[in-house]
């Protein structure tokens, strides 16, 4: 392009001359042949006169229009080159502003008033497809007419910015964009077209609904919560951890340091603590005394965790309750290992009065039994009426001792030997018994229902003993009766698998069933039903021991039923065949 101008003007230059060169010899043709005015030759070279001013007029036009037409060759040039320029900076400014477009990570389209699609950059064609000259509505939502609420619809109506966020349902799920419209105008300002972008913050969106969750939590908790520069300044903190300090707000401590929570002694203990644990494990943990708005102390367990921007989170909780419970509970173990040892000072006492009833009493009434029996045998011929009846009465006075005796020491063997259990048959074991009673009164009619199979886990020596006593008060209470009934079974009392013993006997009131368990007491007169009042209560002590219960129900002189539950009662599980 640096030689065309060069070219051209040479062209201009030597087309002109041509055409003076031309004139003149056409003029002198004209004048010397046609016009006969001297000849050719003489009016080519020699013209005179008035012909010799024509042609010099007419080269003097000739000239100036030779420049004329080399100026407005050299506009014309210059015009041609400043297009090209302006062509080719206009492409380059266009594959420019493309490259951007492609390069950008938010999906944009430029579309016309008509809402015509007019480009896309590789974004926008692989989130939302290509559809290159398609209307928006009907590519993008498959709609006939345009969408209500449209951005870009007010862009073109109003020329301003307008963004909405949306929530669209995809192939790849629930996707959050956010859509934004703004006017593209030409050199006049009027608008032409608009250009929308649309942004994927469906990430951003799911991490600001789970930070509002955790917010929400932290907000909601009972501990203190907050965060602290790398200097100890407060730049968040929950209701919570300005209530535990009381503050009214947390805004009350924004800005602050955390020493202004601690006096001088305390933030002297904690500084080094602090630091060591920084040091080691990048936080801390214990406790510590801090101080109230109204500058009361309190105490509280501190976690502090760095953070990696050098700052750090707080978690505080007032333990004032907890420390109390423990003073409490540092208290009631220390009762609880007085009463132990009141207790250890019992269980000797109480064997001691063991040893007393088996060893101390017995002596004396194994004295009193002897010397009755030798009276018997010296003097049992001359004693009358009244003496028989009172060696009769020192007999069974004996007797009835012994038998106190006897149930005392096994309560006192229920009470304080270690049980171990296993699965033991009830039915069997009840049936075992009764056995034994009717061998004792093979006279007596008995009616016995017993269901089959019970078996419990406990401890074997007990639950004999438990039975014995609640089938030896059925069989006594029953004495009176012609046709005796017992039953023994089982049944599920608010969900607990619960056993019975009923009867048919004497019964008692119910207004007077609390006394039913009490050592030595009785319901009846023992003239009717002779005992010493410590059977019930030798079973209550059995049932405590498998962490069970007992009571009982009756009807006057319509029988009694006995409930006992055995805690952990179900059988063990059969072992696994190898």
């Amino acid at each position: 392009m640096s030689r065309q101008p060069t070219h051209i003007h040479w062209g201009i230059i030597f087309t002109g001359l041509c055409l003076m060169v031309f004139f003149w010899v056409l003029d002198a043709f004209i004048d010397g042949v046609i016009f006969a005015e001297g000849g050719f030759f003489p009016q080519l070279l020699n013209p005179v006169g008035q012909e010799l001013v024509y042609r010099i007029e007419a080269l003097l036009f000739f000239c100036l229009f030779a420049g004329y037409a080399w100026r407005q060759t050299e506009v014309q040039r210059r015009l041609k080159v400043s297009l090209e320029e302006s062509v080719s900076n206009l492409k380059t400014e266009r594959a420019r502003a493309e490259a951007i477009l492609a390069a950008m990570g938010d999906a944009v389209t430029v579309q016309d008033r008509d809402l015509k699609i007019l480009y896309q950059n590789q974004a926008h064609k692989i989130m939302l497809g290509d559809h290159l000259g398609e209307f928006c509505y009907a590519a993008y939502h498959r709609l006939d007419e345009v969408c209500p609420e449209c951005n870009l619809v007010k862009t073109l109506a109003d020329g301003l910015v307008h963004s909405s966020e949306t929530c669209m349902e995809t192939d790849q799920g629930t996707r959050y964009r956010e859509i934004c419209s703004s006017p593209l105008r030409d050199a006049s300002g009027a608008i032409i077209a608009g250009i929308e972008s649309v942004r994927d913050m469906t990430d951003r969106k799911l991490t600001d609904i789970h930070l509002r969750k955790l917010l929400a939590a932290v907000e909601t908790s009972m501990d203190g919560i907050a965060i602290l520069t790398g200097a100890g300044e407060y730049l968040y903190l929950n209701e919570a951890h300005a209530a535990i300090y009381g503050y009214q707000s947390p805004g009350e401590l924004i800005g602050r340091n955390w020493h202004v929570l601690y006096d001088d002694q305390e933030r002297q203990r904690l500084e080094p603590l602090i630091q060591a644990g920084f040091e080691t494990e990048r936080g801390w943990r214990g406790e510590a005394t801090g101080l109230k708005k109204d500058r009361s102390s309190f105490p509280q367990e501190i976690s502090l965790s760095a953070l990696d921007d050098d700052g750090m989170i707080c978690v505080v909780r007032d333990i004032s309750d907890r420390k109390r419970s423990e003073q409490a509970i540092s208290s009631l173990n220390g009762d609880l290992e007085q009463h132990a040892f009141d207790l250890q000072a019992s269980n000797r006492e109480l064997t001691a009065f063991s040893y007393s009833l088996s060893h101390d009493l017995r002596s004396p009434l194994t004295r009193i039994s002897l010397a009755a029996q030798t009276m018997v045998e010296m003097y049992g011929e001359s004693f009358d009426e009244t003496g028989d009846t009172l060696l009769h009465a020192i007999n069974t006075g004996c007797a009835d001792m012994e038998k106190f005796i006897e149930g005392m020491l096994v309560l006192f063997r229920v009470t304080q030997e270690e049980i171990h259990c296993r699965d033991v048959d009830l039915s069997s074991l009840t049936e075992e018994i009764m056995a034994e009673f009717r061998i004792m009164q093979p006279e007596r009619r008995v009616e016995l229902a017993i269901t089959p199979g019970l078996v419990a886990c406990c401890d074997p020596q007990l639950i004999r003993i438990l039975l014995e006593n609640l089938l030896g008060n059925a069989w006594k209470y029953t004495s009176k009766v012609e046709q005796a009934r017992f039953e023994f079974g089982r049944n599920q009392v608010n969900g607990v698998a619960t056993f019975f013993i009923r009867d048919n006997g004497a019964g008692f009131d119910m207004a007077e069933a609390e006394r039913l368990f009490k050592p030595f007491q009785r319901l009846h007169c023992s003239s009717d039903f002779p005992g010493t009042g410590i059977g019930l209560a030798t079973v209550l002590r059995a049932v405590k021991r498998h962490g069970g219960k007992a009571w009982g129900e009756g009807v006057p002189d319509r029988g009694a039923t006995f409930y006992f539950t055995l805690g952990r009662s179900e059988p063990s599980p059969p072992n696994p065949e190898p």
